[in-house]
């Protein structure tokens, strides 16, 4: 029982919610970009919220089935098919032993997350399936999938139908507004620097990836030296490096930095951020903490009430 990779896509490759805990190791949390997107997919084929899925990125594969089983597709909006027929995403889909699902053009955002019905056969790594590109280990042998690469599966079934309550289906823009905290580093920036940060619309690189987030926009300047003695980040974390474009740290970044940290993006934002590509915009918005606690509870209980977990 497997799935078969007739073509890999751009970058696909296995997550679930991460290996949280092991930061002080020195092991990034590595999973899923968009967690959100990635439990919903879950709930779709009846799976607990943090079980394994594929993260397909940008251009996405063409996948064999070879036993029935129920998928889901959620997070990026992509053309789907099933055997050249026309399917939607966010629902539960049936596919049969030796069907194709392909994914076609890619509409809005970044990631898609594919979950299916099964069990990866093959260990965790610290607890968890999830892939760490740069170390490269977990997932699938430590790697994004390569064409003709095979996935084997255990404990396969097929679950009732569910569709995405439509209060939790992402909604795209071409301009992101993305809320921070102040960063430990905040106060070092002058009044006009953190003005300037506030109100300039960043563009993504084509330089970011699961580790960090490049952005390009007026640079930001700081009186204090540019390289720190080692300090912890995490995902979120919003560095300034000494050229003055920031740095979001992303779910693979290292444990630590040495660039002043600026901001922390809330936790209820971060999901955002992996649907963001190249050329896309975004702004920061300061809140405080208090409000920061408030969203993510919201956010958290709005999932709990729609999902019905």
């Amino acid at each position: 029982m497997s799935i078969n990779f007739i073509k890999a896509g751009l970058q696909t490759s296995l997550q679930d919610l991460g290996r949280p805990g092991f930061r002080r190791f020195g092991i990034p949390n590595n999973g899923a970009l968009d967690p959100v997107s990635l439990q919903i997919a879950n709930w779709l084929v009846s799976k607990p919220l943090n079980s394994a899925c594929l993260e397909i990125t940008q251009a996405g594969p063409v996948i064999e089935f070879t036993q029935d089983m129920a998928i889901a597709v959620t997070g990026a909006h992509f053309e789907l098919s099933i055997d050249d027929l026309p399917v939607d995403m966010h629902q539960t889909l049936l596919v049969n032993k030796g069907e194709r699902l392909t994914f076609g053009k890619l509409v809005n955002g970044a990631r898609a997350y594919l979950a299916f019905s099964a069990e990866p056969d093959m260990p965790k790594i610290m607890e968890s399936y999830s892939t760490n590109l740069m170390a490269q280990f977990g997932g699938y042998e430590g790697k994004a999938l390569k064409n003709n690469d095979t996935i084997p599966l255990t404990n396969i079934v097929i679950p009732k139908t569910r569709k995405t309550p439509k209060g939790l289906q992402l909604q795209f823009s071409d301009n992101y507004q993305i809320r921070f905290n102040e960063g430990r580093e905040w106060s070092c920036f002058s009044k006009d620097m953190k003005q300037q940060f506030l109100q300039t619309a960043y563009q993504v690189t084509s330089q970011s990836n699961r580790m960090g987030m490049r952005l390009k926009g007026e640079a930001i300047k700081t009186e204090m030296p540019l390289s720190m003695t080692t300090v912890p980040i995490t995902p979120g974390t919003i560095q300034i490096p000494p050229d003055g474009q920031p740095i979001v740290t992303l779910a693979d970044g290292q444990t630590t930095g040495g660039y002043p940290r600026i901001g922390q993006v809330i936790t209820a934002d971060l999901p955002i951020l992996g649907q963001l590509k190249a050329n896309d915009s975004i702004s920061f918005q300061k809140i405080d903490v208090e409000d920061a606690i408030d969203l993510f509870k919201a956010k958290t209980n709005l999932m709990k009430q729609l999902l019905g977990v």
